[in-house]
């Protein structure tokens, strides 16, 4: 059975970014790539549940930084069950952004997801590391929403999902997360995930690069890497 958003006991906002169509007439497929809050409740039936699904490998974005002193490591995982994979995201240039504008009025993230292209050399390690997996693949972050929203914006971009689908995607989680206790330990904007946040970050990278995919080639990924994503996805 296909998901979209997977029913996890432990898991608020685990969600299958298939279904989504391509501009050149696929559809994006179940059972390949997931995003996900973070991981520290899933339950005994929860990594069954992701086993069967497909998952082999679960990558965390996370890093203890300025803003984010709870890093938790010892997640609930199997590692039995699945290759686990510790690439953080985070670049001291978006930590800076955050302390000094999360309580502002006109606060768009967008502007600081941006700075998260910089960190080429764990994009690039990412990429390599999803392009080689041999089942399905789940990232996640703290909430599911920032370093995770970015990863889905730069695959579904990269397949040639279009923008008001990759920003209606990003939309979702503040709706999922909403009611988790965790979130209360971040001011209002850091917990909502406003449309315009993904559209400034989507309009940024295509002003600087032209294309998703111009951007992942100047990470130094190769374009046979880059193919093997398409077609695990979209073919």
């Amino acid at each position: 059975m296909d998901f979209v958003r997977l029913p996890l006991e432990g898991g608020a906002n685990v969600r299958d970014i298939g279904g989504y169509p391509t501009s050149d007439n696929k559809v994006t497929k179940f059972h390949v790539f997931v995003r996900s809050s973070r991981l520290t409740n899933l339950t005994t039936k929860d990594n069954e549940f992701l086993k069967e699904y497909g998952i082999t490998d679960i990558i965390d974005l996370r890093g203890k930084s300025l803003i984010q002193d709870n890093f938790i490591s010892d997640d609930n995982i199997n590692k039995e069950y699945f290759n686990f994979h510790y690439i953080p995201l985070s670049t001291k240039k978006i930590e800076e952004y955050i302390k000094a504008n999360e309580y502002a009025d006109n606060f768009n993230f967008g502007i600081g997801y941006t700075y998260l292209l910089e960190n080429k050399t764990k994009i690039k390690e990412l990429f390599d590391v999803i392009s080689s997996a041999k089942g399905g693949v789940l990232f996640h972050c703290t909430a599911g929403k920032d370093r995770t929203g970015i990863v889905t914006a730069l695959i579904l971009g990269l397949c040639g999902v279009d923008k008001k689908d990759i920003v209606a995607n990003y939309e979702v989680t503040h709706t999922y997360v909403s009611e988790c206790k965790f979130m209360d330990e971040y001011s209002l904007n850091m917990q909502i995930s406003k449309p315009i946040f993904m559209d400034t970050f989507i309009q940024n990278l295509l002003d600087k690069y032209n294309s998703f995919e111009d951007y992942l080639l100047s990470c130094g990924i190769s374009k046979e890497n880059l193919e093997k994503i398409k077609n695990r996805l979209c073919n």
